[in-house]
């Protein structure tokens, strides 16, 4: 319907700029959607139906990530969920090494060259922290959210749902 909104909200202009092109080529109703450049730990958030995370929390300092959720939590309307995407950590040390493995492999597939997955991967070292599926799910039961699973997970990259039942 006409009273939905979308709210995007990213740090980068560069990212915010090319989502403004891809709206302008596409038919989306982009009156519907606003764009914010804006650190999310700034983001005021209140009445949402619908928040999804994807990427985010991986990079926002270990220290913080409750405080954000549990904002998340008291911005999401009784019956709200949360859709969150994250690069994950497994508890076990070799399977953890696998996947990571098979991600850089599909990586040379696609055309990358060993030097840049590992340019990539130096970049992104301290930066990019992954956390296990059971650290997150933890985390949000803590903070309140009900029925937290995974749905979709490919080698060491998993979505998971949140519902927020109540108040």
């Amino acid at each position: 319907g006409k009273d939905r909104k979308i709210i995007a909200v990213d740090s980068s202009a560069s990212m915010i700029g090319e989502l403004e092109r891809s709206l302008a080529d596409s038919s989306v109703d982009s009156q519907a959607i606003e764009l914010r450049c804006e650190d999310i730990l700034e983001t005021d958030i209140y009445d949402a139906s619908v928040i999804v995370l994807n990427f985010t929390l991986q990079f926002i300092p270990v220290q913080l990530r409750t405080d954000l959720l549990s904002k998340i939590f008291r911005g999401l309307k009784p019956g709200g969920i949360l859709l969150m995407s994250e690069k994950i950590e497994f508890p076990d040390p070799n399977l953890n090494a696998l996947f990571i493995e098979m991600h850089h492999s599909f990586k040379q597939n696609k055309g990358y060259s060993a030097l840049e997955i590992s340019q990539k991967r130096t970049a992104l070292e301290n930066i990019l922290v992954p956390e296990t599926i059971a650290t997150h799910k933890k985390r949000l039961k803590d903070i309140g959210f009900d029925d937290i699973d995974v749905w979709f997970q490919c080698f060491n990259f998993a979505s998971l749902v949140a519902f927020k039942k109540s108040n």
